[in-house]
Protein backbone atom coordinates (compact mmCIF):
# COMPACT_ATOMS: atom_id res chain seq x y z
CA UNK A 1 0.00 0.00 0.00
CA UNK A 2 0.91 3.47 -1.06
CA UNK A 3 2.68 5.61 1.98
CA UNK A 4 -0.15 8.23 3.05
CA UNK A 5 1.20 11.71 4.26
CA UNK A 6 1.02 12.53 7.89
CA UNK A 7 -1.40 15.43 6.62
CA UNK A 8 -3.90 13.47 4.96
CA UNK A 9 -3.65 10.14 7.02
CA UNK A 10 -4.64 12.52 10.48
CA UNK A 11 -7.17 14.69 8.66
CA UNK A 12 -9.88 15.34 11.44
CA UNK A 13 -12.99 13.04 10.35
CA UNK A 14 -15.93 14.62 12.88
CA UNK A 15 -16.32 18.43 14.55
CA UNK A 16 -14.77 17.08 17.77
CA UNK A 17 -11.00 16.43 15.87
CA UNK A 18 -10.82 20.08 14.41
CA UNK A 19 -8.20 21.82 16.47
CA UNK A 20 -8.52 25.50 17.39
CA UNK A 21 -11.95 26.12 15.63
CA UNK A 22 -14.20 25.44 18.60
CA UNK A 23 -15.91 28.69 18.01
CA UNK A 24 -16.98 27.05 14.27
CA UNK A 25 -17.45 23.24 14.90
CA UNK A 26 -20.04 24.57 17.62
CA UNK A 27 -21.99 26.64 15.04
CA UNK A 28 -22.30 24.04 12.33
CA UNK A 29 -23.00 20.87 14.28
CA UNK A 30 -25.99 23.55 16.53
CA UNK A 31 -27.10 23.86 12.71
CA UNK A 32 -27.35 20.44 11.44
CA UNK A 33 -29.17 19.64 15.05
CA UNK A 34 -31.74 22.01 14.56
CA UNK A 35 -32.49 21.56 10.89
CA UNK A 36 -31.05 25.35 9.73
CA UNK A 37 -28.51 24.41 7.23
CA UNK A 38 -27.86 27.21 4.84
CA UNK A 39 -27.36 26.79 1.14
CA UNK A 40 -23.89 28.79 0.96
CA UNK A 41 -20.97 29.00 2.95
CA UNK A 42 -17.56 30.79 3.04
CA UNK A 43 -14.69 29.95 4.76
CA UNK A 44 -11.92 32.20 5.30
CA UNK A 45 -8.15 31.94 7.32
CA UNK A 46 -4.78 31.38 6.82
CA UNK A 47 -3.59 28.26 5.23
CA UNK A 48 -3.71 24.70 7.06
CA UNK A 49 -6.05 26.02 10.02
CA UNK A 50 -8.89 23.44 8.56
CA UNK A 51 -10.85 24.90 5.84
CA UNK A 52 -11.23 22.40 3.38
CA UNK A 53 -11.42 19.55 6.18
CA UNK A 54 -14.47 21.37 7.39
CA UNK A 55 -15.69 21.60 4.60
CA UNK A 56 -15.63 17.89 3.80
CA UNK A 57 -16.64 17.20 7.47
CA UNK A 58 -20.15 18.78 7.14
CA UNK A 59 -20.41 16.66 3.32
CA UNK A 60 -20.25 13.63 5.54
CA UNK A 61 -22.56 15.36 8.02
CA UNK A 62 -25.34 16.22 5.25
CA UNK A 63 -24.81 12.62 3.71
CA UNK A 64 -24.04 10.41 6.48
CA UNK A 65 -26.59 7.55 6.16
CA UNK A 66 -27.38 8.35 10.03
CA UNK A 67 -28.03 11.74 9.19
CA UNK A 68 -27.69 14.32 8.89
CA UNK A 69 -26.07 14.20 11.87
CA UNK A 70 -22.99 16.72 13.79
CA UNK A 71 -21.09 13.14 14.41
CA UNK A 72 -21.16 11.48 10.84
CA UNK A 73 -19.59 7.43 11.77
CA UNK A 74 -17.21 7.61 8.60
CA UNK A 75 -18.19 3.74 8.11
CA UNK A 76 -20.86 3.78 6.02
CA UNK A 77 -20.84 4.25 2.24
CA UNK A 78 -21.12 7.80 1.96
CA UNK A 79 -18.35 8.45 4.40
CA UNK A 80 -16.35 6.38 2.60
CA UNK A 81 -16.86 7.60 -0.94
CA UNK A 82 -16.47 10.99 0.69
CA UNK A 83 -13.23 10.23 2.27
CA UNK A 84 -11.46 8.69 -0.84
CA UNK A 85 -13.09 11.35 -3.28
CA UNK A 86 -14.94 9.06 -4.78
CA UNK A 87 -18.56 10.39 -4.12
CA UNK A 88 -20.78 11.41 -7.24
CA UNK A 89 -22.55 13.84 -4.81
CA UNK A 90 -19.50 15.98 -3.59
CA UNK A 91 -17.56 17.98 -5.90
CA UNK A 92 -14.32 19.53 -5.31
CA UNK A 93 -13.52 22.11 -7.30
CA UNK A 94 -9.70 23.83 -7.67
CA UNK A 95 -10.45 27.70 -8.44
CA UNK A 96 -7.22 28.46 -9.35
CA UNK A 97 -7.12 26.59 -12.21
CA UNK A 98 -11.40 26.39 -13.09
CA UNK A 99 -11.13 29.64 -13.13
CA UNK A 100 -12.91 30.73 -16.54
CA UNK A 101 -17.10 31.26 -17.18
CA UNK A 102 -17.08 28.22 -18.76
CA UNK A 103 -16.37 26.18 -16.22
CA UNK A 104 -18.93 28.15 -13.90
CA UNK A 105 -21.64 27.60 -16.53
CA UNK A 106 -21.00 23.78 -16.57
CA UNK A 107 -21.56 23.65 -12.79
CA UNK A 108 -24.80 25.28 -13.00
CA UNK A 109 -25.67 22.97 -15.51
CA UNK A 110 -25.04 20.35 -13.61
CA UNK A 111 -26.29 21.92 -10.17
CA UNK A 112 -30.16 21.16 -11.43
CA UNK A 113 -29.69 17.54 -11.14
CA UNK A 114 -30.76 15.37 -8.37
CA UNK A 115 -27.91 13.72 -5.88
CA UNK A 116 -27.30 9.84 -6.55
CA UNK A 117 -26.72 8.43 -3.58
CA UNK A 118 -27.30 11.13 -0.80
CA UNK A 119 -29.55 13.68 0.14
CA UNK A 120 -27.59 16.91 -0.79
CA UNK A 121 -24.97 17.84 -3.63
CA UNK A 122 -22.24 19.46 -2.20
CA UNK A 123 -20.12 21.69 -4.39
CA UNK A 124 -16.53 22.68 -2.15
CA UNK A 125 -14.96 25.76 -4.38
CA UNK A 126 -10.94 25.59 -3.16
CA UNK A 127 -9.41 28.89 -3.70
CA UNK A 128 -12.70 31.27 -4.72
CA UNK A 129 -10.75 34.18 -4.89
CA UNK A 130 -8.78 32.97 -7.75
CA UNK A 131 -12.26 33.02 -9.63
CA UNK A 132 -12.89 36.04 -12.60
CA UNK A 133 -14.88 38.29 -12.89
CA UNK A 134 -17.03 37.12 -14.99
CA UNK A 135 -17.20 33.44 -13.59
CA UNK A 136 -18.50 35.62 -10.14
CA UNK A 137 -21.05 37.47 -12.04
CA UNK A 138 -22.16 33.64 -13.80
CA UNK A 139 -22.18 32.65 -10.35
CA UNK A 140 -24.22 35.09 -8.80
CA UNK A 141 -27.41 34.22 -10.24
CA UNK A 142 -27.38 30.42 -8.87
CA UNK A 143 -25.86 31.14 -5.21
CA UNK A 144 -28.90 33.54 -4.61
CA UNK A 145 -31.05 30.79 -5.28
CA UNK A 146 -29.87 27.46 -5.37
CA UNK A 147 -32.06 24.26 -5.90
CA UNK A 148 -32.93 22.88 -2.25
CA UNK A 149 -30.69 19.78 -3.01
CA UNK A 150 -27.26 21.94 -3.07
CA UNK A 151 -24.88 23.34 -0.59
CA UNK A 152 -22.10 25.63 -1.58
CA UNK A 153 -19.11 25.76 0.06
CA UNK A 154 -16.62 28.85 -0.69
CA UNK A 155 -13.11 28.07 1.09
CA UNK A 156 -10.34 31.14 0.68
CA UNK A 157 -7.47 32.59 2.39
CA UNK A 158 -8.20 35.80 0.92
CA UNK A 159 -11.53 37.10 1.42
CA UNK A 160 -10.96 41.02 0.57
CA UNK A 161 -10.43 39.52 -3.04
CA UNK A 162 -14.26 37.70 -3.03
CA UNK A 163 -16.67 40.56 -4.09
CA UNK A 164 -19.32 41.65 -1.41
CA UNK A 165 -22.33 40.53 -3.91
CA UNK A 166 -20.90 37.07 -3.24
CA UNK A 167 -20.11 37.30 0.70
CA UNK A 168 -23.71 38.96 1.25
CA UNK A 169 -25.23 35.52 -0.43
CA UNK A 170 -23.35 33.00 2.00
CA UNK A 171 -22.81 32.37 5.91
CA UNK A 172 -18.93 33.45 6.62
CA UNK A 173 -16.93 31.55 9.30
CA UNK A 174 -13.45 33.26 9.78
CA UNK A 175 -10.83 30.59 10.91
CA UNK A 176 -8.04 31.91 13.42
CA UNK A 177 -4.74 31.05 13.60
CA UNK A 178 -3.90 27.42 15.61
CA UNK A 179 -1.86 28.27 19.03
CA UNK A 180 1.43 27.13 19.45
CA UNK A 181 0.34 24.97 22.71
CA UNK A 182 -2.74 23.66 20.74
CA UNK A 183 -0.15 22.43 17.88
CA UNK A 184 2.34 20.84 19.88
CA UNK A 185 -0.17 19.11 22.16
CA UNK A 186 -1.46 17.47 18.87
CA UNK A 187 1.42 16.78 17.79
CA UNK A 188 2.47 14.94 21.07
CA UNK A 189 -0.74 13.09 20.58
CA UNK A 190 0.61 11.90 16.76
CA UNK A 191 3.73 11.22 18.24
CA UNK A 192 2.13 9.07 20.47
CA UNK A 193 -0.04 6.93 18.24
CA UNK A 194 2.70 6.26 15.86
CA UNK A 195 4.43 4.63 18.82
CA UNK A 196 7.67 7.89 18.52
CA UNK A 197 9.59 9.30 21.01
CA UNK A 198 9.93 13.29 20.53
CA UNK A 199 11.90 15.66 22.81
CA UNK A 200 9.63 18.32 24.01
CA UNK A 201 12.06 21.44 22.62
CA UNK A 202 11.43 19.41 19.25
CA UNK A 203 8.03 19.71 19.28
CA UNK A 204 8.08 23.52 20.38
CA UNK A 205 10.30 24.18 17.31
CA UNK A 206 8.28 22.31 15.03
CA UNK A 207 4.81 24.46 16.71
CA UNK A 208 6.48 27.62 16.37
CA UNK A 209 7.68 27.39 12.87
CA UNK A 210 4.19 26.08 11.54
CA UNK A 211 2.79 29.85 12.21
CA UNK A 212 -0.04 28.84 12.66
CA UNK A 213 -1.00 26.29 10.89
CA UNK A 214 -1.34 22.29 11.42
CA UNK A 215 -0.92 20.75 8.42
CA UNK A 216 2.38 22.76 8.12
CA UNK A 217 3.37 21.20 11.51
CA UNK A 218 2.24 17.66 10.09
CA UNK A 219 4.54 18.00 7.03
CA UNK A 220 7.61 19.21 9.54
CA UNK A 221 7.00 16.39 11.55
CA UNK A 222 6.82 13.75 8.83
CA UNK A 223 9.96 14.77 7.25
CA UNK A 224 11.67 14.62 11.15
CA UNK A 225 9.85 11.10 11.72
CA UNK A 226 11.70 9.85 8.29
CA UNK A 227 15.18 10.96 9.44
CA UNK A 228 15.20 10.21 13.04
CA UNK A 229 15.08 6.51 14.12
CA UNK A 230 12.72 6.67 16.50
CA UNK A 231 13.44 9.59 18.83
CA UNK A 232 12.92 13.31 17.27
CA UNK A 233 15.45 15.58 18.93
CA UNK A 234 15.78 18.77 18.70
CA UNK A 235 19.08 18.46 16.96
CA UNK A 236 17.24 17.18 13.79
CA UNK A 237 14.61 19.52 13.92
CA UNK A 238 17.44 22.58 13.21
CA UNK A 239 19.02 20.47 11.07
CA UNK A 240 16.06 20.06 8.76
CA UNK A 241 14.72 23.43 9.43
CA UNK A 242 18.15 24.87 8.88
CA UNK A 243 18.00 27.08 11.90
CA UNK A 244 20.86 28.80 13.65
CA UNK A 245 20.12 27.65 17.64
CA UNK A 246 19.98 29.87 20.36
CA UNK A 247 23.17 29.26 21.73
CA UNK A 248 24.87 31.03 18.36
CA UNK A 249 22.12 33.78 18.88
CA UNK A 250 23.04 34.20 22.25
CA UNK A 251 27.11 34.32 21.96
CA UNK A 252 26.08 37.01 19.21
CA UNK A 253 24.00 38.86 21.67
CA UNK A 254 26.60 39.17 24.78
CA UNK A 255 28.91 40.10 21.49
CA UNK A 256 27.22 42.97 20.26
CA UNK A 257 26.47 44.40 23.96
CA UNK A 258 30.11 44.62 24.52
CA UNK A 259 31.28 45.74 21.87
CA UNK A 260 33.36 42.96 20.74
CA UNK A 261 33.37 43.45 16.99
CA UNK A 262 35.89 40.26 16.01
CA UNK A 263 33.66 38.09 17.96
CA UNK A 264 30.88 39.14 15.80
CA UNK A 265 32.41 38.98 11.91
CA UNK A 266 33.93 35.35 13.66
CA UNK A 267 30.61 34.21 14.83
CA UNK A 268 28.84 35.03 11.14
CA UNK A 269 32.00 33.32 9.54
CA UNK A 270 31.58 30.12 11.29
CA UNK A 271 28.07 30.33 10.47
CA UNK A 272 28.77 30.40 6.67
CA UNK A 273 30.81 27.29 7.51
CA UNK A 274 28.19 25.53 8.57
CA UNK A 275 25.79 26.02 6.08
CA UNK A 276 23.40 28.69 7.50
CA UNK A 277 21.26 30.72 5.75
CA UNK A 278 22.46 34.77 6.56
CA UNK A 279 19.12 36.04 5.77
CA UNK A 280 18.11 33.42 8.79
CA UNK A 281 20.52 34.32 11.13
CA UNK A 282 19.16 38.18 11.02
CA UNK A 283 15.64 36.80 11.40
CA UNK A 284 16.44 34.43 14.66
CA UNK A 285 18.36 37.76 15.96
CA UNK A 286 15.67 40.07 15.67
CA UNK A 287 13.08 37.22 16.98
CA UNK A 288 15.51 37.39 20.05
CA UNK A 289 15.47 40.93 20.37
CA UNK A 290 11.69 41.35 20.18
CA UNK A 291 11.34 38.15 23.19
CA UNK A 292 14.04 40.94 25.25
CA UNK A 293 11.60 43.55 24.25
CA UNK A 294 8.51 42.09 25.41
CA UNK A 295 10.11 40.63 28.23
CA UNK A 296 11.63 43.95 29.62
CA UNK A 297 8.06 45.42 28.98
CA UNK A 298 5.65 43.09 30.14
CA UNK A 299 7.82 40.66 32.84
CA UNK A 300 7.00 37.35 30.67
CA UNK A 301 6.90 36.04 27.34
CA UNK A 302 3.44 33.60 27.65
CA UNK A 303 1.19 33.37 25.03
CA UNK A 304 3.26 35.92 23.05
CA UNK A 305 6.41 34.00 21.98
CA UNK A 306 7.50 33.59 18.72
CA UNK A 307 10.94 32.41 19.28
CA UNK A 308 11.35 29.57 22.14
CA UNK A 309 13.32 30.30 24.36
CA UNK A 310 14.13 30.13 28.33
CA UNK A 311 12.84 33.21 30.99
CA UNK A 312 16.18 32.45 32.78
CA UNK A 313 18.19 33.86 29.61
CA UNK A 314 15.85 36.29 28.67
CA UNK A 315 16.30 38.02 32.39
CA UNK A 316 19.81 38.13 32.03
CA UNK A 317 20.32 39.25 28.53
CA UNK A 318 17.47 41.42 28.54
CA UNK A 319 19.54 43.99 30.97
CA UNK A 320 21.78 44.40 28.39
CA UNK A 321 20.11 47.18 26.34
CA UNK A 322 17.23 49.98 26.87
CA UNK A 323 13.94 48.88 25.30
CA UNK A 324 14.72 52.23 22.95
CA UNK A 325 17.83 50.62 21.72
CA UNK A 326 16.27 47.37 21.44
CA UNK A 327 13.62 49.25 18.89
CA UNK A 328 16.39 50.41 17.09
CA UNK A 329 18.41 47.35 16.61
CA UNK A 330 15.49 45.54 15.38
CA UNK A 331 15.07 48.21 12.88
CA UNK A 332 18.11 48.10 11.43
CA UNK A 333 18.38 44.35 11.49
CA UNK A 334 15.27 44.46 9.44
CA UNK A 335 16.69 47.32 6.99
CA UNK A 336 19.41 44.79 6.47
CA UNK A 337 17.31 41.86 5.32
CA UNK A 338 15.52 44.50 2.95
CA UNK A 339 19.09 45.40 1.67
CA UNK A 340 20.11 41.66 0.91
CA UNK A 341 17.58 41.35 -1.78
CA UNK A 342 19.44 43.69 -4.15
CA UNK A 343 22.76 43.46 -2.32
CA UNK A 344 25.07 41.51 -4.67
CA UNK A 345 27.57 40.84 -1.31
CA UNK A 346 24.48 39.53 1.22
CA UNK A 347 27.34 38.88 3.31
CA UNK A 348 28.80 42.20 3.19
CA UNK A 349 25.59 43.83 3.85
CA UNK A 350 25.39 41.50 7.11
CA UNK A 351 28.47 42.64 8.23
CA UNK A 352 27.99 45.97 7.89
CA UNK A 353 24.49 46.16 10.09
CA UNK A 354 25.70 43.73 12.75
CA UNK A 355 29.14 45.96 13.27
CA UNK A 356 27.09 49.15 13.03
CA UNK A 357 24.86 47.52 16.42
CA UNK A 358 28.69 47.41 17.79
CA UNK A 359 29.22 50.81 17.57
CA UNK A 360 28.90 52.92 20.90
CA UNK A 361 27.13 56.06 18.82
CA UNK A 362 24.62 53.12 17.67
CA UNK A 363 23.69 51.58 20.40
CA UNK A 364 25.54 52.12 23.83
CA UNK A 365 25.23 49.53 26.49
CA UNK A 366 23.16 49.33 29.42
CA UNK A 367 25.48 47.49 31.36
CA UNK A 368 28.39 48.57 33.60
CA UNK A 369 30.76 45.88 32.64
CA UNK A 370 30.29 46.15 29.06
CA UNK A 371 31.65 50.22 28.83
CA UNK A 372 34.73 50.53 30.60
CA UNK A 373 34.59 53.80 32.90
CA UNK A 374 37.68 55.68 30.73
CA UNK A 375 35.29 55.11 27.69
CA UNK A 376 31.96 56.54 29.64
CA UNK A 377 33.79 59.76 31.28
CA UNK A 378 34.98 60.51 27.85
CA UNK A 379 31.07 59.91 26.53
CA UNK A 380 29.71 62.31 29.24
CA UNK A 381 32.80 64.91 28.65
CA UNK A 382 31.85 64.99 24.65
CA UNK A 383 27.91 65.75 25.42
CA UNK A 384 28.93 68.26 28.13
CA UNK A 385 31.37 70.10 25.60
CA UNK A 386 28.58 69.67 23.20
CA UNK A 387 25.54 71.46 25.06
CA UNK A 388 28.42 74.37 26.13
CA UNK A 389 28.97 74.93 22.37
CA UNK A 390 25.40 75.31 21.60
CA UNK A 391 24.84 78.15 24.53
CA UNK A 392 27.33 79.87 23.31
CA UNK A 393 26.17 80.02 20.01
CA UNK A 394 22.53 80.42 21.01
CA UNK A 395 24.60 83.76 22.83
CA UNK A 396 26.13 84.53 19.98
CA UNK A 397 22.65 84.87 17.73
CA UNK A 398 20.84 86.81 20.37
CA UNK A 399 23.48 88.82 20.50
CA UNK A 400 23.28 89.56 16.72
CA UNK A 401 19.75 90.28 16.89
CA UNK A 402 20.14 93.07 19.35
CA UNK A 403 22.57 94.69 17.27
CA UNK A 404 20.72 94.71 14.37
CA UNK A 405 17.06 95.90 16.22
CA UNK A 406 19.53 98.84 17.60
CA UNK A 407 21.26 99.37 14.56
CA UNK A 408 17.61 99.86 13.21
CA UNK A 409 16.46 102.03 15.77
CA UNK A 410 19.29 104.27 15.06
CA UNK A 411 18.91 104.83 11.49
CA UNK A 412 17.73 108.56 10.71
CA UNK A 413 13.64 109.10 10.30
CA UNK A 414 13.02 109.76 6.53
CA UNK A 415 10.55 112.88 5.90
CA UNK A 416 7.33 111.97 5.99
CA UNK A 417 3.87 114.33 5.40
CA UNK A 418 1.60 113.44 8.09
CA UNK A 419 -1.15 111.69 7.23
CA UNK A 420 -5.03 112.18 8.11
CA UNK A 421 -5.54 110.81 11.59
CA UNK A 422 -8.88 108.47 11.99
CA UNK A 423 -10.59 108.00 15.06
CA UNK A 424 -8.63 105.68 17.36
CA UNK A 425 -10.44 102.30 18.06
CA UNK A 426 -10.85 101.73 21.98
CA UNK A 427 -8.26 99.37 23.20
CA UNK A 428 -8.58 96.45 24.74
CA UNK A 429 -8.17 96.80 28.16
CA UNK A 430 -4.19 95.69 30.16
CA UNK A 431 -4.54 92.54 32.70
CA UNK A 432 -2.09 94.61 34.64
CA UNK A 433 0.10 98.15 34.18
CA UNK A 434 4.08 98.34 34.60
CA UNK A 435 4.17 100.14 37.86
CA UNK A 436 5.22 104.17 37.51
CA UNK A 437 8.27 103.85 39.78
CA UNK A 438 10.48 100.49 40.73
CA UNK A 439 11.12 100.08 44.58
CA UNK A 440 14.12 99.19 45.89
CA UNK A 441 13.13 95.46 47.59
CA UNK A 442 11.97 94.89 43.82
CA UNK A 443 15.10 96.01 42.49
CA UNK A 444 16.87 93.28 44.55
CA UNK A 445 15.01 90.90 42.98
CA UNK A 446 16.12 91.91 39.51
CA UNK A 447 19.39 91.49 40.74
CA UNK A 448 18.65 88.26 42.39
CA UNK A 449 17.55 86.92 39.05
CA UNK A 450 19.97 88.16 36.82
CA UNK A 451 23.04 86.86 39.69
CA UNK A 452 20.85 83.24 38.90
CA UNK A 453 21.64 83.61 35.25
CA UNK A 454 25.33 83.83 35.63
CA UNK A 455 25.44 80.20 35.27
CA UNK A 456 27.32 79.17 31.77
CA UNK A 457 24.48 76.77 30.95
CA UNK A 458 21.87 79.29 31.37
CA UNK A 459 23.92 81.92 28.82
CA UNK A 460 21.17 82.52 26.02
CA UNK A 461 18.99 83.32 28.79
CA UNK A 462 21.31 85.68 30.18
CA UNK A 463 22.12 87.21 26.70
CA UNK A 464 18.62 87.75 26.29
CA UNK A 465 17.48 89.42 29.24
CA UNK A 466 20.61 91.84 30.03
CA UNK A 467 19.47 93.61 26.68
CA UNK A 468 16.26 94.89 28.53
CA UNK A 469 15.68 97.04 31.87
CA UNK A 470 13.73 96.25 34.88
CA UNK A 471 10.19 98.46 34.84
CA UNK A 472 8.92 96.71 38.25
CA UNK A 473 6.66 94.17 39.84
CA UNK A 474 3.16 94.06 41.20
CA UNK A 475 1.73 91.17 43.49
CA UNK A 476 1.85 88.47 40.33
CA UNK A 477 3.48 90.12 37.67
CA UNK A 478 7.15 90.73 36.88
CA UNK A 479 7.69 93.56 34.24
CA UNK A 480 10.83 93.41 31.95
CA UNK A 481 10.99 96.59 29.19
CA UNK A 482 13.16 96.50 25.82
CA UNK A 483 14.00 98.58 23.35
CA UNK A 484 12.33 96.25 20.44
CA UNK A 485 9.80 93.83 20.24
CA UNK A 486 12.09 91.20 18.73
CA UNK A 487 13.91 90.85 21.61
CA UNK A 488 10.42 91.17 23.81
CA UNK A 489 8.93 88.68 21.90
CA UNK A 490 12.10 86.32 21.43
CA UNK A 491 12.09 86.46 25.36
CA UNK A 492 8.79 85.50 26.00
CA UNK A 493 8.80 82.72 23.19
CA UNK A 494 11.80 80.80 24.36
CA UNK A 495 13.00 81.81 28.09
CA UNK A 496 9.53 82.60 29.73
CA UNK A 497 9.04 78.89 31.48
CA UNK A 498 12.55 79.20 32.88
CA UNK A 499 12.40 82.54 34.02
CA UNK A 500 9.14 82.60 35.55
CA UNK A 501 10.55 79.27 37.30
CA UNK A 502 14.03 81.19 38.77
CA UNK A 503 11.36 83.68 39.69
CA UNK A 504 9.65 81.53 41.95
CA UNK A 505 12.68 80.58 43.59
CA UNK A 506 13.54 83.75 44.47
CA UNK A 507 10.32 85.49 45.83
CA UNK A 508 8.27 82.11 46.97
CA UNK A 509 5.02 83.22 45.10
CA UNK A 510 4.06 82.58 41.19
CA UNK A 511 5.08 85.37 39.20
CA UNK A 512 3.76 85.74 35.49
CA UNK A 513 6.14 87.07 33.06
CA UNK A 514 5.13 90.59 30.92
CA UNK A 515 7.72 91.82 28.46
CA UNK A 516 7.15 94.74 26.55
CA UNK A 517 9.06 96.62 23.51
CA UNK A 518 8.85 99.62 21.63
CA UNK A 519 9.90 100.22 17.75
CA UNK A 520 9.98 103.15 15.62
CA UNK A 521 7.16 103.46 13.22
CA UNK A 522 8.36 102.59 9.36
CA UNK A 523 8.16 105.16 7.23
CA UNK A 524 5.28 105.00 4.88
CA UNK A 525 4.96 104.18 1.38
CA UNK A 526 5.92 106.90 -1.19
CA UNK A 527 3.23 107.51 -3.74
CA UNK A 528 3.50 105.98 -7.17
CA UNK A 529 4.47 108.54 -10.11
CA UNK A 530 2.12 108.59 -12.64
CA UNK A 531 4.30 108.09 -16.38
CA UNK A 532 4.93 110.77 -18.28
CA UNK A 533 3.32 110.86 -21.84
CA UNK A 534 5.71 110.35 -24.57
CA UNK A 535 5.98 113.41 -27.16
CA UNK A 536 5.97 112.04 -30.60
CA UNK A 537 9.31 113.25 -32.56
CA UNK A 538 9.00 115.07 -35.58
CA UNK A 539 10.62 113.28 -38.88
CA UNK A 540 13.56 114.64 -40.55
CA UNK A 541 13.15 115.62 -44.10
CA UNK A 542 15.19 113.33 -46.53
CA UNK A 543 16.85 115.39 -49.48
CA UNK A 544 15.66 113.95 -53.06
CA UNK A 545 17.32 114.84 -56.59
CA UNK A 546 15.11 114.75 -59.47
CA UNK A 547 17.88 114.08 -61.66
CA UNK A 548 18.70 110.78 -60.55
CA UNK A 549 15.15 109.56 -60.47
CA UNK A 550 13.44 108.24 -63.83
CA UNK A 551 11.57 110.82 -66.27
CA UNK A 552 7.81 108.50 -65.05
CA UNK A 553 9.03 108.99 -61.10
CA UNK A 554 10.06 112.90 -61.48
CA UNK A 555 7.23 114.07 -63.68
CA UNK A 556 4.40 113.98 -61.34
CA UNK A 557 6.64 115.26 -58.59
CA UNK A 558 7.32 118.35 -60.60
CA UNK A 559 3.96 119.10 -61.21
CA UNK A 560 2.84 118.73 -57.70
CA UNK A 561 5.56 120.97 -56.69
CA UNK A 562 4.74 124.02 -59.35
CA UNK A 563 1.29 123.47 -57.91
CA UNK A 564 1.41 123.92 -53.86
CA UNK A 565 4.47 126.68 -54.25
CA UNK A 566 7.74 126.72 -52.38
CA UNK A 567 6.13 125.74 -48.79
CA UNK A 568 5.96 121.69 -49.39
CA UNK A 569 9.42 120.66 -49.36
CA UNK A 570 13.26 121.49 -50.19
CA UNK A 571 14.84 120.09 -53.05
CA UNK A 572 17.91 119.28 -53.71
CA UNK A 573 18.78 121.51 -56.47
CA UNK A 574 16.28 123.46 -57.05
CA UNK A 575 12.83 124.70 -55.26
Amino acid sequence: MAYIALYRKWRPGSFRDLVGQEHISRTLSNAITSGRIGHAYLFSGPRGTGKTSTAKILAKALNCEKGPTPDPCGQCEQCRKINDGSSMDVFEIDAASNRGIDEIRDLRETVKFAPVDGRYKVYIIDEVHMLTAEAFNALLKTLEEPPAHVVFILATTEAHKVPATIQSRCQRYDFKRITVEEIKERLSYIVGAMKLEAEDEALTMIALQADGGLRDALSILDQCSALSEGNITADQVRQILGLVGHDWIYRMTEAVAGRRAPEVLQIIAELLRSGMDLRQVLTEFSLHLRSLMIYEAAGTVKDMDLYAEREQVLQEQSKFFSPEQIMQMIQRLHEAMNEMKWSPQPRITVEVALLSLCRPSAVPSAVPSAEPPAAASEASSGSGQADSRIARLEAKLVQLSAALSSRAAQAPKPPAAVPRQKPAAPAAPAAQSAPATVRPEDAKVWEALLQKLQDPRKAPVLACVSQGEFAGMTGSQFFIRFKGTLMASLTMRNYRSQLETILQEITGRELRLSCSGEDRPAPPPRPPQKPQPAVPKEPEPVPVNLEDMPPEERAPLEKAFHYFGDNVVEIEGEK
